[in-house]
């Protein structure tokens, strides 16, 4: 497969990799998505609001606004449903964009930035066509400190898969082929 060249290095990942770098990026994205979600319901309460206010907020993209006023329910897990969806697809995209490169602190420098770059991207391109109600009622310290911590959760996608070994063919020769054993003797 061909790719760019930089710095003497292939960019582009064989098929080989692609699939380990994608599935770290979607198990780093959920769990960072888990720890924003962690992050986000601490701040609600801290603002005196009811813990499941953040995924209430997100779930009103199925429920409406509607959403906004009822307690823990249906438009609690729609929301924390698309909340983890979310931050998967954007670990998995990481993953593979990011997934080769061996420093930590490298990786979590870029996966800070990652957090910090798509909490601008999905406010002002996602949910401004989807959801107004998400960017307009959204915490914003808590909503960008817990967007730099899922950042930092995508930068420690630890776990590496070991490379793929290639399964030897067996090896028959004619002299280990029994010929007179075809079934009938």
């Amino acid at each position: 497969m061909q790719g760019n060249v930089v710095q003497g290095r292939n960019i582009w990942l064989e098929p080989k990799q692609a699939v380990p770098c994608l599935l770290n990026g979607i198990e780093a994205g959920v769990l960072g998505g888990l720890a924003m979600l962690a992050l986000l319901v601490s701040g609600s309460l801290w603002r005196g609001s009811s813990w499941w206010a953040p995924s209430n907020l997100l779930g009103t993209t199925f429920y409406g606004a509607r959403a906004l006023s009822i307690g823990p329910g249906r438009a609690t897990l729609a929301g924390c449903a698309l909340h983890i969806f979310i931050t998967g697809l954007i670990g998995a995209a990481f993953g593979l964009l990011c997934g080769r490169i061996q420093r930590r602190h490298r990786l979590v420098l870029l996966g800070t930035l990652a957090g910090l770059i798509s909490h601008g991207l999905v406010d002002a391109l996602l949910w401004a066509r989807i959801n107004p109600l998400v960017a307009l009622y959204s915490a914003q310290p808590v909503t960008l400190l817990s967007h730099a911590l899922f950042g930092a959760c995508l930068g420690y996608m630890a776990r590496t898969f070991p490379a793929p070994t290639q399964m030897a063919s067996p090896d028959l020769t004619l002299a280990e082929a029994k010929p007179e054993w075809d079934g009938v003797k």
